[in-house]
């Protein structure tokens, strides 16, 4: 049987309860209303609570701030990779374009060239060149099954090239004018100037062309176009190149032009075999 005194207890807190709840809803009726004034308990809320809800809202504010960082990133990557695409695809479209443009040129050049030349001419493709030294020696598709042979000319829609060195049925090798040993042996090739000047192409070590004249006082004007002569096996009236300046050799009388190659060496595909010598025979003008 319980005991009075605990009955009180469970009395006294029942009824410090229920007076807990009248005030509660007493507060909640005062405040509900519409008025001009804060209550003081208001007041002290809201003053214990400010730097929780200041806190509060900064951090929202990043949050969002953070979130909206992250959506624009991801937008921004994304448009920067649809744009790198759109510029690999427009120079690679550009690059297409330009390799048309100088394969359209050289096929123009090339008949142009065929129509003006008054030498047979054999149509050939670079195949390959020397390793050690790439620009020196090159190798086409032609060879002695179609008619070409040894120290015959080989030209450009520029100029001359070269001349063949040795042939299999189905290749030849050409060696370039500025090959140092262009010249050895022999005439490498004749050349003349416009004023009638002659002379001989030699090709110095590092492919630099000079011109050799027979007389000792030639008359020449810088950038006057050098041909060949048609001394030795190489025909005439090809274009080697253009008059640089003249130099003075060891003796006062030694005189020799510095020639600009008509042809750009380092672009060299297609090429035409000059089916034609002055001299079938070649002996003096082999390399």
């Amino acid at each position: 049987m319980p005991s009075p005194m605990r009955n009180n207890k469970q009395l006294r807190r029942f009824g410090a309860a229920l007076v807990a709840l009248v005030l509660l809803f007493g507060l909640m009726a005062v405040t509900a209303r519409e008025r001009s004034q804060v209550t003081p308990v208001e007041k002290a809320l809201a003053t214990v609570l400010y730097p929780l809800q200041v806190a509060t809202d900064w951090v929202a504010r990043k949050v969002q701030g953070v979130g909206q960082s992250v959506k624009e990133l991801t937008q921004l990557r994304d448009e920067n990779a649809r744009l790198r695409s759109q510029v690999e695809a427009a120079a690679q479209l550009e690059a297409r374009n330009q390799l048309l443009v100088r394969a359209n040129q050289q096929l123009r050049s090339a008949l142009g060239m065929k129509d003006r030349s008054k030498y047979p001419l054999l149509a050939a493709e670079v195949i390959s060149r020397t390793p050690d030294n790439w620009y020196r020696m090159v190798t086409i598709n032609r060879g002695s099954r179609d008619g070409v042979k040894a120290n015959m000319a080989v030209v450009n829609w520029q100029g001359l090239v070269g001349k063949v060195s040795a042939t299999t049925p189905f290749t030849a090798t050409v060696q370039l004018v500025i090959d140092a040993g262009f010249g050895q042996g022999g005439f490498g090739a004749g050349a003349k100037l416009p004023s009638g000047e002659l002379g001989v192409i030699q090709t110095a070590q590092g492919g630099h062309i000079q011109m050799t004249f027979f007389s000792s006082d030639p008359a020449v004007q810088t950038g006057q176009p050098v041909f060949t002569s048609g001394q030795a096996v190489i025909p005439p009236d090809l274009l080697i190149g253009y008059a640089d300046s003249l130099s003075t050799g060891e003796s006062a009388f030694d005189k020799f032009l510095n020639v600009r190659p008509a042809v750009d060496f380092n672009k060299l595909d297609t090429l035409h075999v000059v089916l034609y010598m002055t001299q079938p025979d070649g002996g003096a003008a082999a390399p």
